[in-house]
C-alpha cells in the first residue's frame, strides 16, 4: 500500500518560502572597495545591485523615453477629458460625477431674484439710489383720471371704432368722418394736450426755482413781529474747521523732471546763437537806419519840434551837461527809477584814488580757505583793481537803454568816460563799441586762440565759457577731444602770460585774467578728466625738467600758477595723487635747493609755503621743508653779533642777515602788512618789506600749528622757529606784529607744558596654555597637493567640481539614453525583417500550392486528349 503524503504540511512549507525574502545572489552583489578604510564612517555606497539598477532604469526609460519617441512628429491625438477617464471607475461612479459636476456648475450662476447678491437694479434705465435723490420722479399719480386730459383713447372712441362702429355704421348722415380721418384727429388732439401739460408743468418749475432762489426775501415776512430777525446758524466745532482746512488745503502736484546735462548744454547754445543773430541783425540795422534816417538840418535849426516824453518810462534818461562840463545829473538823484550815484567827474577821482591806494594782492583760492580765514591767509590771489572798472561801467549802466541796445563792456564805459570829460570841445568824435559775439568755434592752433584772446583783450573768460557752451560734448561727438585740445591751449597761454620778466601793472592784468580763466578751466577738466591729468602730468614733469638743469634758480612764476591750478582741479587730500604727489616733491625740492638772496626769491618761496599750507589744509600732512624754510627767514631776522653763530641748514648761511630791521618802525602803521605784486619783480630789500616778511611768516607759521597740533611731537617741530622767533629784537616791529609773534611764542610754551608723553612700553606677550592632556593629532597626508585659498575661492572651486562632475553625470545618462534608443531601433527593424521574410516565405507557399493546382489541372486535360 503507498504512502500518501501530507498535502496540509507541503502548503504551508510553500506559504513560508513565499514570505521569506528574496535572498540576493552573491555573483549579482557588486562590492566598492577603498582605498583607505575609517572606523565608524557610513559608506552609502559600498555594495551594489548592477542587474537590478540595469532592469529599473530600462523599465523607467521604457516608461519615458520610448513613449516619447513613438509620439515624436505626431499630431491630432485625441484625450479623452471626461471625468472618470484617466481613473480607473465604474461606469455607475462615472455617471455620478458627471452629475455632480453638471449641478455644481448650473448652481455656481447668481439668482436675478437674490437680492443679497450685488446686481444692481434698475428702473426705467436708473438705479435705485438715483431714484432716491427725491428729484420729483414722475409717477402713475401725476396723470388726471380724466381721459380727456390723460392722452388715453376716449371711451366713445373705442366703442364706436373697436366695437361695432367704424365703417360698418351707418350714420345716415352726408359728410360723415371716415376711420382714418378719425384716427388723424385722436392723434391731433392727443399731442395737443400733451404739449399743454408739458407747458404748464415747465411753468410750475420755473416758479419754483424762482421761490427757492428768493426765499431769504420772504423770511421777515413770515417771522414773528414782522421784525428782520437773521436765522442763527450753529457754531462750527474746531475739529470741523480744521477738517474742513485739511480737505481744502492745496494738495502738492507733479513737478516737471529735471533736464539732463545734454539738454541744458543744448538750450545753452540755442540760447547763444539766438544772441548771436540779434547782435548781427542790429550791427546790420544799425548801418542801414543810420544812412537811411539822415535829416538835413540847416545851421539856425534849434530843435522847436522836439517834444519830450516825461511819461514814458522806456526812453533813455538824455545826459545833459552845464557850461564847466559837469553833468546836470545829481548825486544820488532818482530818474525814473533809477539812482545816478555820482557824476563822471567825481567818478574819475574816486577810480584815480582806488588805483593809488589798492596795491595788495590775494591769491586765487578756493571757496573754503576765504570762507574760514580771508584776512590773514597770505594764499588769496584778488586783483582790487577789478574795483574801479566796475565803478567805470555804473555810469553805463545806470542809465536806462532799449532791449535792442547792447550792453557795453568795461572798456567801452572807460572810453565813454574820456568823451566825456571832452565835451567843451566842439566836435564830437565817434567812439568804436567792441562787441563780443555770442558763438565761437573752437580754434584748431594755438595762434588762432591767440589771436581771439587779443582781440577781446579783458573779456577772455567770456570768450572761453561761450566756446565751452557752443561746443559741449553732449552736441557732438568730436567736441570732447577739441574741448581736451583748448585745455591744452589754454595751459600754453597761462605759460606765456607768466613765463617773462613782468613789471607791476603787468603782473596785476595778467593775475586778473588767471582769476577769471580759472572756472573755465575747471569746467574743461570736468568735461575731459583723463585729457586734464595728462595735461597737467605733462607740464609738471617739463617745468620740472627744465629746473633740474639749475636746480638752485627759482624757476618762473608760470609754475607757481600751474600749482595754484593743481590745487583747484584735483584733491589735494589723497595718500597718493598721479599730479598732486609730484607738485609736493617738486615744492620741497625748491624750498630746499633754491638760493635766498634777494627780495624776488624770498617772495617766490613764502607763496609757495602758502601753497603747502593750502594743499595740506584738510590731510593735515607734514612735510619738513616748509617749516625748515619758515624757520631759515627767522634766521635771517636775527642779528649776528656774536662770535658763537646759529646754525641753519642749507641753503640758509649761517652769517645771512638780509631780512635784520635797523630802523624802529614800532609807532608807524601800515595799510596792509601782507606781500604785494611788487614783491615778484623787484629785487631790493626794504625796511618796509623786512616787516612784511616777518608779519608773512607769523602767519604761516600759526596756521601750520593749528594743523599739526594733534600731532604728539608738534612741540619738536617747531622748537627752532620759536628759539629764532624769541631772540628776533620785536622793539622795532609795529605793534601788530610784536602781538602775533608774542602770541605764537605763547601758544607754543603752553603746549609744551600741556602737553603728557606716553613712555614706550614692550608689547604685552600673549599668556603661555597650560598642559593638558589631550590627544596629540597627526595630520593624514593623502597625496593630493591641496592650494591655501581663500574661503570665497574654495567655495567656487566647489561648486565648479559639482558642477563637472554633474556634466559628466549627464553625459553618461545620454549616452545610455542613445544606446537604449539604438538598441530599441535595431530590435523594431529585425522585427520588421522578420515579418518580410514570413510574409515572403507565405507568399511563396501559396504561389507553389497555386501552381501545384494548375499543374494538376493541365495533367488532367492531357489525360482526357
Amino acid at each position: 500500500m503507498a504512502k500518501t503524503k501530507n498535502k496540509k504540511g507541503a502548503l504551508s512549507d510553500r506559504y513560508h518560502i513565499k514570505n521569506e525574502p528574496k535572498k540576493l545572489n552573491s555573483f549579482e552583489v557588486h562590492v566598492n572597495k577603498e582605498k583607505l578604510k575609517v572606523i565608524g564612517k557610513k559608506q552609502k555606497n559600498d555594495r551594489g545591485l548592477p542587474g537590478i539598477s540595469r532592469a529599473r532604469a530600462i523599465q523607467k526609460r521604457k516608461s519615458t523615453l520610448l513613449e516619447e519617441y513613438k509620439v515624436q512628429n505626431k499630431n491630432n491625438v485625441f484625450l479623452d477629458r471626461r471625468i472618470g477617464e484617466k481613473i480607473n471607475m465604474d461606469s455607475e461612479s462615472k455617471a455620478i460625477a458627471r452629475f455632480t459636476a453638471l449641478k455644481m456648475k448650473s448652481h455656481s450662476k447668481r439668482s436675478i431674484f437674490n437680492l443679497a447678491d450685488d446686481t444692481i437694479l434698475t428702473h426705467k434705465g436708473q438705479t435705485l439710489s438715483e431714484i432716491e435723490k427725491f428729484d420729483d420722479p414722475k409717477s402713475d399719480d401725476d396723470f388726471s383720471d380724466d381721459e380727456n386730459q390723460s392722452g388715453k383713447l376716449d371711451t366713445n372712441f373705442v366703442g364706436e371704432a373697436h366695437f361695432g362702429g367704424g365703417i360698418l355704421k351707418n350714420t345716415g348722415k352726408e359728410g360723415a368722418m371716415t376711420h382714418k380721418d378719425l384716427i388723424n384727429q385722436l392723434i391731433f388732439e392727443s399731442k395737443k394736450r400733451k404739449a399743454e401739460k408739458q407747458k404748464a408743468k415747465e411753468a410750475t418749475l420755473e416758479l419754483t426755482e424762482k421761490l427757492d432762489l428768493d426765499w431769504k426775501d420772504l423770511i421777515p415776512l413770515v417771522t414773528k413781529d414782522g421784525k428782520n430777525e437773521e436765522i442763527r446758524k450753529p457754531k462750527v466745532d474746531d475739529y470741523d474747521k480744521i477738517m474742513r482746512e485739511l480737505k481744502f488745503e492745496k494738495r502738492g502736484t507733479v513737478s516737471d523732471r529735471l533736464k539732463t546735462e545734454e539738454e541744458i548744454a543744448k538750450e545753452e547754445m540755442e540760447s547763444l546763437e539766438i544772441l548771436e543773430q540779434e547782435r548781427i541783425k542790429r550791427m546790420n540795422k544799425q548801418d542801414t537806419e543810420d544812412t537811411s534816417k539822415l535829416k538835413h538840418r540847416s545851421a539856425d535849426d534849434l530843435d522847436d519840434d522836439f517834444i519830450y516824453d516825461y511819461d514814458n518810462d522806456d526812453e533813455e534818461n538824455m545826459l545833459s551837461y552845464n557850461k564847466e562840463g559837469e553833468p546836470n545829473l545829481q548825486i544820488q538823484a532818482n530818474v525814473n527809477g533809477t539812482v545816478v550815484k555820482s557824476t563822471v567827474n567825481a567818478l574819475a577821482e574816486e577810480v584815480q584814488d582806488e588805483e593809488e591806494n589798492q596795491e595788495t594782492y590775494k591769491d586765487v583760492s578756493s571757496e573754503e580757505e576765504l570762507e574760514t580765514d580771508s584776512e590773514d591767509n597770505l594764499s588769496d590771489l584778488k586783483i582790487s583793481d577789478n574795483e574801479s572798472e566796475e565803478e567805470n561801467c555804473n555810469i553805463i549802466e545806470e542809465i536806462p537803454v532799449e532791449n535792442d541796445t547792447p550792453i557795453r563792456t568795461p572798456k567801452q564805459a572807460s572810453l565813454k568816460i574820456e568823451t566825456v570829460n571832452n565835451n567843451k570841445e566842439s566836435s564830437e568824435k565817434e567812439i568804436e563799441h567792441v562787441e563780443i559775439p555770442f558763438t565761437f568755434k573752437l580754434p584748431d592752433t594755438y595762434k588762432g586762440l591767440l589771436n581771439i584772446l587779443e582781440k577781446y583783450d579783458g573779456h577772455q573768460h567770456l570768450v572761453i565759457e561761450r566756446m565751452i557752451k557752443c561746443n559741449h560734448p553732449s552736441l557732438s561727438e568730436q567736441n570732447k577731444d577739441k574741448l581736451g585740445l583748448l585745455f591744452a591751449y589754454l595751459l600754453q597761454y597761462l605759460n606765456d602770460l607768466f613765463s617773462d620778466d613782468l613789471q607791476k601793472d603787468d603782473l596785476k592784468k595778467h593775475f586778473n585774467i588767471f582769476q577769471l580763466l580759472v572756472p573755465q578751466i575747471y569746467s574743461l577738466a570736468q568735461l575731459n578728466n583723463q585729457n586734464a591729468h595728462n595735461s597737467m602730468l605733462e607740464v609738471i614733469k617739463e617745468k620740472y625738467e627744465d629746473y633740474k638743469k639749475k636746480h638752485k634758480t627759482h624757476p618762473g612764476l608760470e609754475v607757481l600758477i600751474f600749482f595754484k591750478l593743481v590745487s583747484v582741479l584735483f584733491p589735494t587730500s589723497d595718500f597718493r595723487h598721479q599730479v598732486v604727489t609730484p607738485c609736493y616733491t617738486f615744492m620741497e625740492m625748491i624750498l630746499t635747493k633754491c638760493r635766498v638772496n634777494n627780495r624776488k626769491e624770498i617772495s617766490y618761496g613764502l607763496f609757495i609755503s602758502s601753497l603747502i599750507l593750502e594743499y595740506t589744509a584738510l590731510s593735515k600732512r607734514y612735510l619738513p621743508a616748509v617749516i625748515n624754510y619758515l624757520s631759515g627767514l627767522l634766521h635771517m631776522m636775527i642779528p649776528k653779533i656774536g662770535v658763537k653763530l646759529l646754525k641753519i641748514p642749507p641753503p640758509f648761511k649761517p652769517t645771512s642777515t638780509l631780512l635784520v630791521l635797523l630802523n624802529n618802525y614800532s609807532l608807524e602803521s601800515f595799510n596792509s602788512l601782507k606781500l604785494n605784486f611788487a614783491d615778484f619783480s623787484e629785487e631790493e630789500i626794504t625796511s618796509e618789506y623786512q616787516v612784511r616778511a616777518l608779519y608773512s611768516v607769523i602767519k604761516i607759521l600759526q596756521q601750520f600749528l593749528e594743523h599739526y597740533i594733534i600731532l604728539p611731537s608738534h612741540v619738536e617741530i617747531f622748537e627752532k622757529a620759536t628759539y629764532f622767533l624769541e631772540k628776533i629784537p620785536l622793539n622795532n616791529y609795529p605793534r601788530e606784529v610784536q602781538n602775533n609773534a608774542n602770541c605764537l611764542v605763547e601758544e607754543l610754551r603752553k603746549s609744551k607744558i600741556e602737553r603728557r608723553l606716553q613712555y614706550l612700553v614692550l608689547e604685552a606677550s600673549k599668556p603661555k596654555a597650560l598642559r593638558l592632556y589631550e590627544p596629540k593629532i597627526q595630520v593624514v597626508y593623502d597625496g593630493k597637493s591641496h592650494k591655501s585659498q581663500s574661503k570665497e575661492k574654495a567655495h567656487i572651486n566647489k561648486l565648479l567640481h559639482k558642477v563637472k562632475r554633474e556634466k559628466k553625470g549627464a553625459l553618461r545618462e545620454i549616452r545610455r539614453d542613445n544606446a537604449f534608443l539604438g538598441r530599441f531601433k535595431i530590435g523594431k527593424q529585425l522585427q520588421s525583417d522578420k515579418e518580410r521574410k514570413e510574409k515572403v516565405k507565405r507568399i511563396y507557399s501559396e504561389a507553389a500550392m497555386q501552381q501545384s493546382e494548375l499543374n494538376e489541372i493541365d495533367r488532367k486535360k492531357k489525360r482526357k486528349n
